[in-house]
């Protein structure tokens, strides 16, 4: 008797896995199969169904998935280095520990999945969806991911060293302890991100470019920022207290309403800066450039202040006049 239906579908990729064969004449829809441990290496599923396929360590590397759908699929431990899977939809899947060297995910969506501990490193992700996903413990070291979207996910602990985030957004994105600084000859690109509410608190973020990004209600607490670049960033009442931002470039910042509470400032480059209302109580502001700032209502009380310059502040606060 003939297989049918369903298992005629599992027939025929057991039957492509088996001997080796692209799965170029699969059926679109796979369903549900189980592939633990499959070896899929090179296999052409591009537009094919794998919605809640079991693939737990199946060996995926340079597979084409363009277009294909593999929402909820479990694919942890699997391989899928080098996969070329541009608009594929991995909605909710299981990629806990995969390795997805250098994969192809532009304009991928992998909303709500689970990416922890996951090898990203050069991957391409530029312009997919990765909301509310789950990336703890997650390599994506020079990863490309320009105007990916990020909002709510969980990066605390990824390292991001030398990727590519420019344009992205991550309101909201929880980014504790996440490495972005520098690793190697140059660090993370967050030029324009939209980082708007996010937990960047204790994140290496040293020479990371970060000008004209939005981090507004952000939390940057005891960062370290030194030598980065905020210029004309906007982060109206983001919390960088305690943070090292020792010759960082803030030049043009709205910092109205921020926190400094504690912060290392110097060689700090404000000039130009809106910081009225900002609170740098208790911080360390030695030969930082004040100039031309506006210091309206900023409280300054037990900072640590050694030949700041002050040229051009609009209203200086009483306890830095001469």
């Amino acid at each position: 008797m003939q297989p049918c239906g369903r298992h005629a579908v599992l027939a025929a990729l057991v039957g492509a896995v088996a001997w080796h064969l692209p799965a170029a004449d699969l059926p679109k829809t796979i369903d549900k199969p189980s592939l633990v441990g499959a070896d899929l290496k090179h296999a052409n599923l591009a537009n094919k169904n794998l919605d809640g396929a079991v693939l737990t360590g199946a060996n995926l590397t340079g597979a084409n998935l363009r277009g294909a759908s593999l929402k909820g699929a479990d694919l942890r431990e699997a391989y899928l280095r080098d996969v070329d899977a541009p608009g594929a939809d991995l909605s909710g899947a299981r990629l806990a520990g995969a390795d997805l060297t250098r994969a192809d995910l532009r304009e991928a969506r992998l909303e709500g999945s689970d990416l922890s501990r996951a090898k990203l490193d050069n991957a391409r992700l530029d312009d997919a969806v990765l909301g509310k996903a789950f990336l703890p413990g997650a390599s994506l070291v020079r990863a490309r991911m320009a105007r990916v979207h990020l909002e709510s996910a969980v990066l605390s602990g990824a390292n991001l060293a030398q990727a590519d985030l420019s344009h992205a957004i991550l309101v909201g994105a929880d980014l504790g302890a996440a490495t972005l600084g520098q690793q190697g000859p140059s660090p993370a690109n967050l030029a324009g991100a939209d980082l708007r509410g996010a937990d960047l608190s204790r994140a290496l973020l040293v020479s990371v470019n970060l000008r004209e990004a939005i981090l507004e209600d952000a939390t940057l607490t005891d960062a370290q920022l030194g030598h980065a670049n905020l210029s004309w960033s906007r982060a109206r009442r983001a919390d960088l207290s305690r943070s090292n931002l020792a010759w960082s470039q803030l030049y043009g910042a709205d910092l109205r309403d921020a926190r400094f509470v504690g912060a290392t400032l110097t060689q700090t480059q404000f000039e130009g800066a809106r910081l009225a209302d900002a609170d740098f109580s208790g911080a360390r502001l030695d030969n930082t450039n004040l100039n031309q700032t506006d210091m309206t209502g900023a409280n300054v009380s037990s900072a640590t202040i050694e030949h700041a310059l002050t040229y051009g502040v609009t209203n200086l606060p009483a306890a830095m006049r001469p």
